[in-house]
């Protein structure tokens, strides 16, 4: 019986599995290369395939593949817009290099002209004049005897004003500083980090120190709430009003023809079903059968883990709606007669039936990269799943996604002395006298890698570190599992409870089944194994070697 070689490329991985009839004979796997679909990425499976056939001495006759429906994940930081407060303003700031801890309140003052004498001043620091010529021009105007109660700054340069000043003042940066210095009076609050704004925050004290009539202070409770989780406020008095702040975030649209700001769009996806949306629109506008993402500040925040504000943290999957590279003579690259299957899901139910001890009605759920599969009465695939997890790692850790790929996977361990590893249930263990810790990781958490050990986490205690890994896993596949299980009910009326074999290379995470097991709709779980002897991988791929 001839060979044939079943071929899938995945957003993540490359497996490749060769068959003779129903039983395998060879199977490899690698990273992906470049896009799903894309020429890099099915010249490395070639690649593959050569070096698969060469190291077990085999010659396919066949190749099969899937339609390549490639998933761009990404992570993007967007803005609520400013509310119109009339007259009264607030003016944005950068809330990490700030300096002080207190409130001034004075008359915008420009550093390059010459101050009114005998009121209070606010230092106004333009873009590109520099710290040395602002601590220059201030302590001057400070010697002579002005009143500077406080800076606000363009360029990132609030620490290096506060270090060459004779004066202890509030000094917050990252201002648009043509704004500030059009106001007729500034508010400025600055609180050390892991505190909160004091008077900026009571509404009562703010309109004291403002000094408004009870007609000009109608705004200060919308003002209050914009502030409540701030550590800096700077809030400006201005001749008129501005009017409501226009938004750039981006749209999406969806299929019932409606089109929703990106920044409110976040709570729909987590109510959508699969294929809802029809476009997204971040820098330009893009095509998809289907869009899955969530906010990963608030699913910290909703854990004690990090407070929300006025920004959202965007972790975004979107699935294309058309297959990439149908163009290419996958014979000629080959060199022996392709197959494109007509889907990759019915690939997935091949391989995954071939689990052992599997009923007959059971439900696939296959976990890729890029996508989640659910096979069952219907095929649907819902954008999202391992990609999605990494790229949200990567963001909340400030780390690489390479990285991150590792540190997701399970529990690290703080390295608390050259000696001692504190774990996250609070045992302590000693460190293997075969592993050497650089100085540079004390006090940071450790966790397996691909050539060693990988650090991270400096300021994260291990507890923290296992709340965060876990809500971010609920919330990237948990609640994408359970989308799709909506969207199984809808499209097909069956309300009953399913039994999932779940495969794909995510499954190898053993925190990962306790989450979809708990989620509504899942009777019973399991992991596959793949022609009951390749384990929870290749299921796509063993199954395209079956057609």
């Amino acid at each position: 019986m001839g060979l044939v070689a079943g071929i899938d490329i995945g957003n993540s991985t490359t497996e490749i599995v060769i068959s003779s009839g129903s039983k395998p004979v060879a199977w490899d796997r690698r990273p992906t290369r470049g896009i799903k679909g894309s020429e890099v990425s099915i010249k490395a499976a070639v690649s593959l395939l050569q070096s698969l056939q060469r190291e077990n001495q085999l010659s396919v006759e066949r190749v099969v593949v899937a339609p390549w429906l490639p998933v761009e994940t990404t992570t993007s930081t967007i803005h609520e817009p400013l509310p119109d407060t009339g007259r009264l303003q607030i003016l944005e700031t950068a809330h990490q290099s700030v300096v002080g801890d207190g409130w001034a309140i004075g008359e915008p003052w420009l550093i390059t002209q010459s101050p009114k004498a005998a009121v209070s001043l606010i230092a106004v620091v333009s873009t590109g004049v520099g710290f040395e010529f602002a601590s220059a021009a201030i302590n001057r105007e400070l010697a002579s005897g002005a009143n500077i109660v406080g800076a606000v700054i363009a360029d990132d340069e609030a620490v290096l004003i506060a270090k060459r000043i004779n004066a202890d003042i509030p000094i917050v940066d990252g201002v648009d500083t043509d704004r500030a210095q059009l106001a007729q009076k500034l508010f400025l609050e600055v609180r050390p980090q892991n505190a909160s704004l004091k008077v900026a925050t009571d509404v009562w004290a703010l309109r004291s120190a403002l000094e408004l009539s009870e007609a000009d202070a109608a705004p200060l409770n919308e003002i209050v709430r914009w502030v409540k989780n701030e550590r800096t406020a700077l809030i400006g008095t201005f001749a008129e009003s501005k009017g409501s702040q226009q938004t750039t975030n981006g749209f999406i649209s969806w299929n019932d023809g409606s089109t929703t700001d990106l920044f409110e769009a976040v709570a729909r996806i987590e109510t959508s079903l699969i294929g809802e949306a029809r476009e997204i629109s971040i820098a330009e506008s893009v095509n998809t059968s289907d869009i899955w993402g969530f906010d990963i500040t608030k699913v910290l925040a909703e854990r004690g883990l990090r407070q929300v504000g006025h920004t959202r943290d965007l972790a975004l999957a979107q699935l294309s709606p058309h297959s990439a590279n149908t163009e290419l003579d996958l014979t000629a690259l080959f060199g022996v007669p392709v197959q494109v299957a007509e889907s990759e899901s019915y690939a997935a139910r091949l391989g995954a039936k071939s689990t052992p001890g599997v009923g007959s009605n059971a439900a696939i759920l296959d976990i890729g990269g890029g996508t989640i599969d659910l096979i069952s009465d219907v095929e649907i695939s819902a954008a999202g799943a391992g990609e999605l997890l990494t790229a949200a790692v990567a963001f909340a850790l400030n780390t690489s996604r390479g990285a991150a790929d590792w540190i997701k996977r399970g529990p690290a361990q703080r390295l608390e002395s050259p000696q001692v590893l504190l774990s996250e249930d609070g045992n302590k263990a000693f460190v293997s006298e075969s592993v050497q810790y650089p100085a540079s990781a004390m006090g940071s958490l450790v966790a397996p890698g691909p050539a060693g050990f990988l650090t991270f986490g400096q300021n994260l205690q291990p507890a923290e570190w296992r709340i965060m890994r876990q809500g971010l896993k609920q919330a990237a596949i948990g609640k994408n599992v359970a989308r799709l299980l909506r969207t199984f009910e809808t499209q097909t009326g069956n309300s009953n409870e399913l039994d999932l074999v779940v495969v794909g290379g995510p499954v190898a995470d053993d925190e990962l089944l306790p989450v979809l097991a708990a989620i509504p709709g899942v009777k019973g779980i399991g992991r596959g194994n793949v022609a009951g002897m390749l384990g929870h991988r290749f299921a796509v791929a063993y199954g395209l070697s079956q057609l």
